[in-house]
């Protein structure tokens, strides 16, 4: 019978081996990738954990995992979670749970009321935890084998390349979401269902699973604020969500079954309110399957709804502007936060080019959402090339913008990009008028009685016209030629639109 080991000679020998395996490390041998060697070089005292991770697949028998996890870690420094709060300017903590508000307009007006009374309210970073510096082995390896073991014991699975099974089924995390494991749980979750369905055939799952997932969870327009992505127990017990937080918990049920799938996302719909995520299902044959949900936006293709597509990714994607800013430069949200690739070349394939603007690392173009500008693309100014953005969305208003800190400022005059890719730009002039019928707020709602609102026109700000009153049949105005206008009841958000007056004196809403 064969002794058993002091504790301390144990303790001796596994810091031999992680000594080892550092000096490994340090001396880069071969079969070691350098883009492993940064990130576990940067992993600070996390790093034995790495190391731990990547002796366990030492054996030859597990070299397609190893590479595997070469893949994953070599990219996991790009990639964190992150909580956020909601403070004032002197970093008092407010709250706003959705569960407490029936709709996002009863919630947006008790966020107003409260900056009516204190001032600006912004979500402030409480926590930053990247990936290479907070994971450890065992749930490295458990991730991994998991995920091998769905990919290469499911049949509708076993057809995906290799690189497909690291892109879209091996990631243990979707967004900037509280890494946890999920494989286990949503396999016994839902195992019996995907069962008795007795199909080898890939979408047949996915759309199995999308259904059961649409029974489970819904989608509730209150969750739009709310920064953080519910934990997979809070979005259960919960019952409904925001797009993302809806999504996001998709997309991993689907890889928990060997299945690839992404997370693709408009930030900010061109002609209406907050923005939209979807699960995209990506067969072995590459080929992909928009999936279908509950209380999904209506026509998403319609001319002027999408601007820009996006597909988060886990891989560093040299495209995006994440991976090529300095970190320390604030650039507006969606855009240079993390990794996404560009996928709007799916939909659209026009390009817009503006002059070249000096003095500024990046332009945006924006469009107008819930009350705001907000920046949905990105450009680097060129001195011989002019400001070239690519794969722009028809039928929409974008305002070109620059960002100092997180303030915007605008680059030039808002434009149409028409349904046939020409610009019409919009400057109000005063010294020409033109007669208009106003009788909307937006496409689908009316002026009404009892109220008053503000008409206004863009002039780098919202310059006040006309005040309205009483005026549920309209009323014929003069206004600026060539502007773009804002009708309001004082309180912007959600449902106004902007428009332009067409040769008819009518109002045409973007």
């Amino acid at each position: 019978m064969l002794k058993k080991w002091p504790t301390r000679y144990f303790i001796l020998l596994l810091a031999a081996f992680a000594f080892l395996n550092w000096q490994c490390l340090k001396s880069k041998q071969a079969g070691l990738p350098l883009s492993v060697v940064k990130v576990v070089s940067q992993a600070g005292i996390n790093k034995p954990e790495l190391m731990d991770a990547i002796g366990h697949y030492l054996a030859p028998a597990d070299s397609i995992k190893k590479k595997a996890l070469y893949w994953l870690i070599a990219n996991m420094d790009g990639n964190y979670s992150v909580y956020y709060s909601i403070r004032d300017s002197l970093g008092k903590q407010y709250y706003f749970p959705p569960k407490n508000f029936s709709n996002y307009i009863d919630l947006k007006h008790s966020w107003d009321s409260e900056e009516q009374k204190l001032g600006n309210l912004i979500y402030q970073s409480d926590s930053f935890l990247v990936d290479n510096r907070q994971l450890k082995a065992d749930f490295l390896i458990k991730n991994l084998d998991q995920a091998f073991k769905a990919y290469k014991s499911f049949p509708w699975s076993k057809h995906y390349d290799f690189h497909s099974f690291c892109r879209w089924i091996l990631p243990y995390r979707c967004a900037n979401e509280s890494v946890v494991p999920f494989r286990e749980h949503f396999l016994k979750k839902f195992g019996d269902s995907v069962r008795k369905l007795n199909s080898t055939n890939t979408l047949d799952v996915a759309l199995l699973l999308n259904k059961l997932v649409n029974r489970e969870i819904d989608y509730k327009d209150s969750y739009n604020k709310e920064a953080n992505v519910q934990h997979i127990s809070q979005l259960e017990h919960a019952g409904v969500g925001n797009y993302y937080d809806i999504n996001i918990y998709k997309v991993k049920v689907l890889r928990s079954f060997g299945i690839a799938a992404a997370l693709d996302y408009s930030p900010f719909l061109a002609d209406s309110s907050f923005g939209y995520a979807w699960t995209t299902v990506i067969l072995p044959d590459h080929s992909e399957w928009m999936l279908e949900f509950n209380h999904k936006v209506s026509h998403l293709h319609a001319l002027g709804r999408l601007a820009k597509v996006y597909r988060r990714t886990f891989e560093k994607d040299t495209s995006s502007l994440y991976a090529i800013k300095d970190l320390k430069q604030t650039t507006p949200p969606f855009l240079g936060h993390y990794y996404y690739r560009d996928i709007s070349n799916q939909l659209f394939h026009q390009d817009v080019k503006l002059p070249f603007y000096p003095k500024i690392p990046y332009a945006f173009l924006a469009v107008f959402n819930d009350g705001e500008w907000h920046p949905i693309d990105w450009s680097i100014p060129k001195t011989q090339k002019g400001t070239i953005f690519h794969q722009m969305g028809r039928g929409v208003v974008y305002l070109p913008v620059s960002q100092k800190d997180t303030k915007l400022s605008q680059l030039g005059s808002p434009f149409i990009l028409d349904s046939q890719g020409q610009k019409k730009f919009l400057t109000a002039d005063f010294s020409l008028e033109t007669t208009a019928q106003i009788s909307m707020v937006s496409p689908h709602q009316q002026l009404q009685n009892g109220k008053s609102y503000t008409l206004y026109v863009w002039k780098g700000n919202w310059l006040p016209l006309y005040q309205l009153k009483d005026r549920q049949q309209g009323i014929s105005l003069s206004l600026p030629a060539n502007g773009l206008f804002l009708l309001s009841d004082g309180d912007i958000d959600f449902s106004e639109r902007i428009f332009v007056v067409d040769e008819n004196g009518t109002q045409v809403f973007y």
